[in-house]
């Protein structure tokens, strides 16, 4: 069967690198099959020409812009950059093949396409912030202006534009565009859940197979190790928290560039022992750690539509975050969590505790809502508002 969509991420659509971008990218794998055509980037593929590559069971075509290099030190030259030139340079050999449907969701890989005519362009913006206002690179914040100028002009040709974030999120990116795009233009879309995956399951069989005490109090977070996701926030606020809870575990579910500093930190706090590391994890396990959590924390300065906001709902667990994009929608107030607004260690401690108090029939409630945003869904939403050709 000829696939139907070129599907455009700078991934290997297993494990690397980590974030909302590949979660999302695993999905369209899921929903979509072999429908559609992939490029990224491997470690077993050669790099420039298509080939086929076995995904989760299923074989793809494949093409390979760039070979993996795993590091946790940050490169000298940013990955959007990395991305940007190496799509650039395969876009005509990636379009020999005279696709259609394209579906792009980083505005590196917009760019990289400007020359190229496409017929039917569906664009996701995983997150509406302005990536080089908050870029983990001195300078970035001097090219903020000019990118959305850019930005902005090159969405114009979309046939479809996606946003994974919340109404107040998306008001305000539209705003910056001065009026280069409506309200009628941008369709609000979350990212999805495998609910099949992330579900309730017995804390205490969990905690049994991954080798904790029924007794300790574990707090999680999940997703990519970096600054914007605010880690030393949740670090300081687990210090308080184990005044009142000594026999307690903080567990980082996932990998990323300040993983050393992280490690650093820990270390010159004597927190050796109470933080663990998973590294980089597959999500069947990811869910394990995540059912033998007492509280879900998040201590983000941006995001768009949390998968791993969702994914924690979706698992039942109560959740203590700071006041990003999704958060308002997502969780209800001493319902299912708390959201703080002042970036307080003492107040983030303070709502962790309160958290262990929330009802069970309140997170099992919210949990069964997280099934609108199942990822057996995404393929019939999409197509409801993109049309193939």
């Amino acid at each position: 069967m000829k696939p139907k969509i070129l599907f455009i991420e700078i991934c290997n659509y297993k494990d690397y690198p980590i974030g909302g971008y590949l979660a999302f990218a695993k999905q369209m794998v899921t929903a979509f099959g072999n429908e559609l055509a992939l490029v990224g980037m491997s470690d077993d593929t050669p790099v420039g020409m298509w080939t086929k590559k076995e995904i989760d069971g299923t074989t793809f075509d494949f093409f390979s812009v760039r070979q993996i290099t795993f590091n946790h030190k940050k490169s000298w030259i940013p990955g959007r950059l990395k991305a940007y030139l190496a799509v650039r340079k395969y876009r005509r050999k990636i379009f020999d093949r005279n696709f259609h449907n394209v579906f792009i969701q980083t505005p590196e890989v917009l760019f990289a396409l400007s020359k190229i005519q496409i017929t039917n362009l569906c664009t996701r913006i995983p997150g509406v912030e302005n990536p080089m206002a908050i870029s983990r690179y001195w300078y970035g914040k001097y090219f903020a202006r000019i990118f959305d100028l850019f930005f902005f002009n090159a969405l114009m040709r979309s046939d479809v534009i996606f946003a994974s974030a919340d109404t107040k999120a998306i008001k305000a990116f539209l705003a910056r565009g001065h009026g280069k795009l409506t309200t009628e233009r941008v369709i609000q879309f979350p990212t999805r859940v495998n609910t099949e995956i992330f579900q309730p399951r017995e804390k205490l069989s969990v905690r049994k197979q991954l080798g904790f005490s029924t007794e300790t109090k574990i707090i999680v977070t999940s997703g990519r190790l970096s600054k914007l996701k605010g880690w030393e926030l949740l670090l300081e606020s687990f210090t308080l928290f184990l005044e009142k809870f000594p026999d307690s575990k903080f567990i980082f579910a996932g990998d990323g560039e300040d993983r050393n500093r992280i490690e650093e930190y820990v270390s010159s706090n004597a927190l050796t022992e109470k933080v663990i590391f998973t590294g980089r994890i597959d999500h069947p396990t990811l869910s394990h750690y995540l059912n033998a959590a007492d509280i879900f924390v998040m201590g983000s300065f941006v995001e768009g539509w949390s998968t791993s906001l969702v994914e924690a709902i979706s698992s039942g667990k109560p959740i203590v975050c700071t006041d990003f994009s999704s958060a308002d929608e997502l969780i209800i107030e001493n319902k299912n969590g708390f959201i703080i607004n002042d970036r307080n260690p003492k107040s983030f401690s303070e709502a962790m505790i309160a958290a262990l108090s929330l009802p069970e029939q309140n997170l099992t409630e919210r949990s069964s809502e997280m099934e609108k945003y199942a990822v057996v869904n995404l393929k019939q939403d999409i197509l409801s508002h993109w049309k193939l050709k």
